[in-house]
């Protein structure tokens, strides 16, 4: 499941956690350093989803992966 959220992101977007995958999946992705969580709250109002952006760590992780 991991390959498959960080398999749809590219650098410097940020992604809408419900388009992503399950929260606990993305909560542990940041604890492990390969997502960076953003309140979404300033693009769409209070109730808006957090959005999540690959790190550094994370993308060298992706290319890892597809090697």
């Amino acid at each position: 499941m991991t390959d498959d959220i960080l398999g749809k992101m590219k650098k410097n977007v940020y992604y809408p956690g419900n388009h992503l995958g399950k929260k606990q999946i993305l909560k542990g992705l940041v604890e492990k350093g390969l997502l960076h969580r953003v309140d979404g709250s300033f693009l769409c109002g209070p109730d808006s989803e957090p959005n999540y952006c690959l790190t550094d760590k994370g993308i060298l992780y992706k290319e890892r992966q597809i090697k």
